[in-house]
């Protein structure tokens, strides 16, 4: 038991728990100790996170701001822990002369100990795994999965999302041929990759349509991928503010000569520069790389980075949150290129970086190089796996015809938050 003064007043607090109890508190911070350690929260981020019936409707939606929250805030009465299943924090809060009852407990106040802790049911960073062709290749019974079971069976499904985390990419096999032979946005529901889209939640419709076909248009095409000609490592649609997170290829035809779809982990190569050279590698991360796309009535631009941080990620894999590479969609730099620019002495760096990564990505050795079987569809991570084809002919009377459709990164992590509640925590 412990004593202290409370607005003049001299209380008593009770340890209520062994494993939550508190130690102090003032209007601006409460001090805890959570099995064995201290810990102080700001009383503004505790007010904040409540979820009483006042804060929270039914929804989970909050019915106040933060700003109004943290108003002339005081701790009305002492703070208690209450023990039933598990133990928890009690609080009243006077909040510009509003009463508001908060509990708060044991699991979330660990939740929010750390940085590592708050992220640890939102990214599974322990969970990915950098790869070249040596691991892809010996792990590919894994990051393969049947049509009808990802479509018809939450753990199937789940495994798929669990692998799409860990390399960027898995593979859906025996996807039965479309019945239909022209796609159009009136049909869009009835083709296997919209169906395998919709399990995510919904597609990324683009200035390309809601589905697309890839096939050899010669003098129409509106992009490479629409050609018979080589298509090098590249993502896609970089010069959207927001560029889809996972991209859909299903064969549908594939018989040509070559035509070989190409893979590769761009965290993989980003990681060898930062341990080779990692002056060139932080120009990477700040040296902005110019795409647009300036054709067919459309005129799309960003700036980016090649190599976006996430400073939170924790454990031993890459703090890289994106990479940003497409060589056919580059416009002209825009810093660095005159020696009056603050960049200009670090754009030779960003060079030494580009080329290292470059040489890297194009090493057979870090490439999964596969034909494509008919009735099958890669999924990949557009913010990482790079993707290329080799050039096809079809001298021998083989047609070629992939669809491909477009999700968000949001859809894909969402499900896959869902999916580690269910199956893993």
């Amino acid at each position: 038991m412990i004593r202290y003064t409370f607005r003049g007043r001299l209380q008593q607090l009770r340890f209520n728990s062994t494993k939550l109890s508190v130690s102090n508190f003032t209007d601006k911070e409460v001090s805890l100790n959570i099995e064995g350690k201290p810990i102080t929260f700001s009383s503004i981020f505790l007010r904040d996170a409540c979820t009483s019936p006042e804060s929270v409707d039914a929804t989970s939606q909050k019915l106040f701001t933060t700003a109004e929250a943290a108003t002339k805030l005081e701790i009305n009465l002492p703070p208690v822990v209450e023990t039933t299943e598990e133990p928890t924090l009690k609080i009243q809060w006077n909040s510009n002369g509003q009463l508001v009852n908060s509990s708060y407990s044991l699991s979330f106040l660990k939740k929010n100990l750390t940085s590592a802790s708050r992220r640890a049911e939102r990214f599974f960073d322990h969970d990915k795994k950098l790869w070249d062709k040596s691991e892809l290749t010996n792990n590919l019974a894994s990051i393969h999965h049947k049509y009808d079971s990802f479509l018809n069976d939450d753990k199937t499904f789940f495994n798929a999302l669990h692998n799409l985390n860990r390399y960027g990419l898995c593979f859906i096999d025996d996807i039965p041929r479309p019945k239909l032979t022209e796609m159009n946005e009136s049909n869009v529901p009835h083709w296997p990759v919209a169906k395998l889209a919709d399990k995510f939640g919904y597609i990324k419709k683009t200035f390309y349509g809601s589905l697309f076909d890839v096939k050899n248009l010669k003098s129409e095409a509106k992009n490479i991928a629409y050609t018979n000609t080589f298509l090098p490592l590249h993502m896609d649609l970089l010069y959207y503010e927001s560029p889809p997170g996972l991209q859909m290829l299903h064969a549908i035809d594939n018989s040509t000569l070559g035509g070989e779809n190409i893979f590769c982990d761009s965290f993989l190569a980003a990681e060898h520069v930062r341990l080779q050279d990692p002056k060139a590698y932080e120009a990477l991360t700040k040296i902005p790389i110019t795409y647009h796309y300036d054709n067919n009535n459309e005129y799309y631009y960003y700036k980016r980075p090649l190599v976006i941080e996430d400073p939170e990620a924790v454990g031993e894999f890459p703090k890289i949150h994106t990479v940003n590479y497409s060589p056919p969609f580059q416009g002209p730099f825009e810093v660095g290129a005159t020696k009056d620019d603050p960049a200009y002495e670090m754009f030779d760096d960003f060079i030494r970086g580009f080329q290292m990564f470059e040489n890297f990505i194009n090493d057979p050795k870090n490439h999964y190089e596969i034909k494509m079987p008919e009735g099958s569809c890669v999924i990949f991570e557009n913010r990482r796996t790079l993707h290329s084809r080799n050039e096809f002919s079809d001298a021998n009377g083989g047609d070629r015809w992939l669809m491909g459709t477009y999700v968000d990164g949001d859809s894909f992590r969402s499900k896959l938050r869902v999916g580690y509640r269910k199956y893993i925590q």
